[in-house]
Parts: structure tokens; C-alpha cells; sequence
């Protein structure tokens, strides 16, 4: 006949390594033009969305990394 399930009990755990990894996020800026604006006036009104700062300036590295970094120099 049909099997049914009436339980179920973890028999064994096991741990798995992940080497380091590392991800590239794109911070996008989106940029908006108000249309009524530009059709009343012959300049476009255009805001741009604010972006989050980098930690250091003109820099790839995020905090994690940083602090990962700094890290592993004292460490």
C-alpha cells in the first residue's frame, strides 16, 4: 500500500567549510526628471537619489573587509 509519513528525527549533523568569498555590489544611483516640470519650463528639474558613503574615500573596501583586514594585521 501507500506509505505515509508520521515523523521524522535528525540522524546525524555534519559541518561544511566555505572558503572566504568575495561579492562586488553595484550602488546604484537612480536619477529622476519631474515631467510636468519640463513641459511647463524649458529647463528639466532632475534629482538624483542619495548613495551611501564609502568608508574610505576613492575605495573599493567595504567595512567588512576593512575590519577584516585591520583584523588579520593585529591578529
Amino acid at each position: 500500500g501507500q506509505l505515509k509519513e508520521i515523523g521524522s528525527a535528525v540522524q546525524r549533523q555534519e559541518l561544511v567549510f566555505i572558503p572566504a568569498q568575495l561579492k562586488q555590489i553595484d550602488h546604484v544611483q537612480h536619477a529622476y526628471k519631474c515631467q510636468a516640470c519640463s513641459q511647463k519650463n524649458l529647463s528639466d528639474k532632475i534629482i538624483k537619489a542619495p548613495v551611501p558613503k564609502a568608508p574610505l574615500a576613492h575605495s573599493l573596501g567595504s567595512a567588512s573587509i576593512i575590519a577584516h583586514t585591520i583584523h588579520q594585521k593585529f591578529n
